[in-house]
């Protein structure tokens, strides 16, 4: 950035921060990154902003420091805002999965930086891209569609991953319409084009092709696509992940040969006894029995007990719970079998 840019970037900082207050502990502190040649010799650095009073900007060079320290602007070199402290407020709610509070905090920060700076990546542009990731988050795809309508940057004002995020929202809003069409072609036209597209995105893109397979009945490809999601969330993106569990666990409830197997009076006995006892599963020859199909459902629910021990899956998947037989049963087993007798051998329980 040029020194007359960054004059006039400090100019609006009147407007953004507070005039440096007589308490300093209480002035906001605005995150910039600066190289200036009195700045640790022009090297890239962070400082935090109080104010800017015409030519001369006031900041600390650490949140907390009581050091008041002043530059002329036309000194600095670059000057890159980062935050300001209720930016960072609504980030940690946002780490914190509280979506929905970091949604309307974010919102109000776009409203609230909308005209403060003319430069590329405002707060104001920033606020909108994260109001617009917490609602992706959440996955209230018509409110993704309410926001993608009235975004309020234009996209070539937003950096490369940023617009990026942006057009993958667009997608996504196609969910609410119903338009599978458009859902597929551009879902799939995005991961073709996309190279550098990041693996949230692209699990993104590959969960919104499993979610048109499944309206088109498609039921082994959306279980690929959902499969794919899952490998390249890797934990980024609990809600996501937890969803693409829960639809594929529905294609699979929709496969003959696993409705069959799941109407079998022992199954339906051993759902009714996980009721009382979680550890139920089904009997010895049900499981021998168990179709491909039943297997990888049932590996895929104990999959998201381990990812999301705290969501416990609808009681409609229970047939898939019982179904499941732990890798580890077996050589339990036999170990038990070796182990010396130290009571009475007792009759073996069928389950």
């Amino acid at each position: 950035m040029k020194a007359l840019s960054v004059i006039m970037v400090l100019a609006g900082l009147s407007t953004l921060v507070p005039a440096m207050a007589q308490n300093v502990q209480n002035a906001q502190r605005l995150r910039a990154r600066v190289s200036a040649q009195s700045i640790k010799n022009g090297r890239p650095t962070d400082i935090f902003i109080l104010s800017s009073n015409g030519p001369t900007v006031q900041f600390v060079e650490t949140r907390e420091s009581q050091e008041v320290l002043q530059q002329m602007a036309s000194a600095f070199k670059t000057l890159y805002i980062f935050e300001t402290d209720d930016f960072v407020d609504a980030k940690v709610a946002m780490e914190n999965r509280k979506y929905q509070e970091a949604r309307n905090k974010f919102h109000a920060l776009v409203n609230k930086y909308a005209s403060t700076l003319s430069i590329k990546d405002s707060l104001s542009a920033r606020a909108a891209v994260y109001e617009l990731e917490a609602a992706m988050r959440m996955m209230d795809w018509a409110g993704v569609k309410a926001l993608v309508a009235r975004f309020p940057v234009r996209a070539g004002n937003l950096s490369p991953s940023a617009q990026d995020d942006l057009e993958v929202a667009k997608i996504m809003a196609l969910i609410p319409d119903k338009d599978w069409n458009g859902l597929k072609s551009r879902a799939a036209s995005f991961l073709a084009t996309k190279k550098n597209a990041t693996r949230l995105q692209q699990a993104r893109m590959k969960y919104a092709l499993g979610v048109a397979a499944m309206v088109a009945q498609d039921w082994n490809k959306a279980l690929d696509d959902f499969a794919e999601a899952l490998v390249l969330l890797h934990g980024s993106d609990e809600e996501l992940a937890s969803a693409c569990v829960v639809r594929s666990l529905d294609a699979y409830l929709r496969m003959p040969d696993v409705a069959k197997f799941l109407e079998d009076s022992a199954v339906a006995a051993a759902v009714e006894a996980r009721k009382h006892n979680p550890e139920t599963v089904i009997p010895d020859m049900q499981m021998k029995a168990r179709p491909a199909h039943v297997k990888e459902a049932a590996a895929l629910y104990r999959l998201h007990e381990l990812m999301l021990p705290d969501r416990k899956l609808p009681a409609k998947y229970d047939g898939f719970a019982v179904s499941y037989k732990h890798p580890s049963a077996p050589a339990a087993a036999q170990d038990a079998a070796k182990a010396p007798a130290q009571a009475p051998a007792q009759p073996e329980k069928k389950q």
